[in-house]
């Protein structure tokens, strides 16, 4: 199973079929096998076939493979062969317990392996009889027929043999590793995906914010404005309230100067008026202090519009800018779902 954490590919949980097309491999080292008169076999990490063996010889196939004792001794050189092309990073020629020439190519992804080609089943020169009589006795099977298998098998030069585990491993590897891009890629495309959509959503949800505020300030402006148009009605009761002073203040001053004409008789007369002007100077007074909060009141209520309009306009802005970030994200969230579907 491939583990993938933030859009990063753990190699070592990398199997060969992870990342390769197992029958086109096989197909590979089928032609392969063919083209350069040797066997060929794609194993994992622990020596286990992940293709069908490809042109195996008789010598291996009819009589090594069909004793459970070579059957084992054959694991035990696959794997050996692999961890030693392992530590070079390159092919590794050997002889298998069997006495064949046998080579090995890592399948290595950023230094680690994941499996091996195993290529051979042929000699470098004729085989050695005494040899092949040994392993005949030791894995129970016939001597004179795994000694007649053992001419059987090609005999090919050294130089042909590294030869062919250098292009074993060069297109091998190749395959491999467009094959881990491709899992990369597509790590990194959904891993941008899912960032998007949490940008998306938290974009979306700060455009909500913006619209709670804009409405909050079209109502806070037209609560001002319910202020302004109180704040007139109270200058106008103002002036009113100082033009009925004026007249009392008149009404007084005329009483007065009635009260003086009638001497003695108009001295209570005289007491009215004074109280009457008093009252009007108290009130033209008190009216002046009114107009004079009320101005403040409208200065502060036309300072308050000002910054709630600039606000508004910056909220609005805002909102418009997060609607257009917000159709960006969207149309790179339709581009990342068009490079994921390219991937499968």
């Amino acid at each position: 199973m491939i583990n993938i954490s933030g859009g990063n590919v753990d190699v070592k949980s990398l199997e060969m079929k992870d990342i390769m097309d197992i029958s086109a491999l096989q197909k590979f080292l089928d032609d392969f096998a063919i083209g350069m008169n040797c066997a060929a076999v794609a194993v994992d990490i622990n020596g286990n076939e992940v293709t069908k063996p490809s042109d195996y010889r008789p010598f291996c196939q009819d009589f090594i493979h069909k004793s459970a004792v070579g059957d084992a001794r054959c694991a035990e050189c696959h794997k050996r062969f692999g961890e030693e092309a392992a530590k070079s990073g390159k092919p590794y020629i050997g002889q298998c317990h069997a006495g064949m020439v046998d080579f090995a190519t890592p399948v290595m992804i950023d230094g680690i392996q994941i499996g091996t080609i195993l290529g051979g089943q042929i000699l470098e020169k004729e085989p050695d009889e005494m040899k092949i009589r040994t392993v005949a006795s030791e894995i129970n099977v016939d001597p004179d027929q795994l000694v007649e298998a053992a001419h059987k098998a090609d005999i090919v030069p050294a130089k042909s043999i590294a030869a062919a585990a250098d292009v074993l491993f060069i297109v091998v590897n190749e395959l491999a590793r467009t094959g881990y891009n491709r899992i990369e890629t597509q790590a990194l495309v959904e891993n941008m995906s899912d960032s998007f959509k949490q940008i998306s959503e938290t974009i979306d949800n700060l455009a909500q914010s913006a619209q709670t505020i804009t409405e909050n300030q079209d109502a806070l402006s037209t609560e001002i404005g319910g202020i302004e148009t109180t704040a007139r009605d109270i200058a106008n009761i103002v002036t009113s309230i100082g033009k009925v002073a004026d007249r009392t203040k008149m009404i007084g001053l005329n009483a007065s100067i009635e009260a003086a004409r009638l001497g003695n008789d108009g001295r209570s007369f005289s007491v009215v008026a004074k109280e009457i002007r008093n009252l009007a100077e108290n009130t033209k007074q008190t009216a002046g202090q009114i107009t004079s909060l009320n101005e403040q009141i409208s200065e502060k209520v036309k300072d308050t519009t000002t910054k709630s309009t600039d606000t508004l306009g910056a909220t609005q802005d805002q909102s418009a800018a997060m609607e257009e970030l917000s159709a960006t994200v969207t149309n790179m969230l339709e581009q990342t779902e068009r490079l994921k579907n390219l991937f499968k």
